[in-house]
């Protein structure tokens, strides 16, 4: 466990300490709550909506924004901490050392979902604040809603961190360019047009159907990188 904290607190440091991803991470994780925020209270305040809708309006967008734009930035990140270090041979250098595979695989997971979340976390903090500065009320999220920002969001970017990156692993140079091609554009709209039109109230049953998928992606993630093999990775090197 020792070695893939290790792994975890190098590949952190190194999404961190890149200006590229963490200015496209923050920008992203400003941008869209700023404007949708925004759309939200000017949209009200036209047309005298009560307090009770801009809440449940702020709580579908804490709900969509937070976890699709923590996935966006995974997306981003796992691109950088996996298909970069394959292109440039790095993994070559990791496979070298004591530390087996499937440690290099969950530390590098690891790594990614604490510099996701912590920008999810600044997404939602940032709904609550604006909102309630341009409400001028003191406007919160509900316990279902803190759960998911607290549990469920940081749960689904591992997952989605460890299917890319068993993916990553696993493909080719040629076949990662096409499938990053096809995830991409999709999941773009599908962040505008889903997380743009969350005006709908967020019950214990939605939070908990997103866990569950989560957790179970999770898992079938982590069982299947025991097909990784080091053969298969070097093969795939360009």
């Amino acid at each position: 466990m020792n070695r893939t904290l290790v792994v975890a607190r190098k590949e952190a440091k190194e999404l961190l300490g890149s200006k590229g991803t963490l200015f496209l991470g923050l920008g992203f994780a400003l941008f869209f709550p700023i404007i949708r925020i925004l759309a939200i209270i000017k949209g009200y305040s036209e047309f005298g909506v009560e307090d009770s809708t801009v809440a449940t309006s702020l709580d579908g967008s804490i709900f969509f924004l937070s976890a699709a734009l923590g996935l966006l930035i995974t997306y981003i990140s796992t691109s950088q901490i996996f298909l970069l270090e394959k292109r440039d041979a790095v993994i070559e250098t990791l496979m070298c050392t004591p530390v087996n595979l499937r440690q290099i695989w969950l530390g590098k997971v690891l790594g990614i979902t604490v510099f996701a979340y912590l920008l999810s976390l600044l997404t939602a903090l940032v709904i609550l604040v604006i909102s309630s500065i341009l409400s001028g009320s003191l406007l919160l999220p509900t316990v279902a809603i803190l759960v998911h920002i607290l549990l469920v969001v940081p749960t689904l970017i591992a997952a989605f961190a460890g299917l890319m990156g068993f993916v990553q692993f696993r493909l080719g140079m040629r076949e990662n360019t096409i499938l990053n091609f096809v995830i991409f554009l999709p999941f773009f709209a599908a962040l505008y047009a889903i997380g743009f039109q969350a005006t709908f109230t967020i019950s214990w049953t939605q939070v908990g159907i997103l866990f569950a998928i989560s957790v179970l992606l999770l898992a079938v993630t982590a069982y299947i990188t025991k097909g990784l093999s080091k053969e298969r990775i070097v093969t795939t090197i360009p």
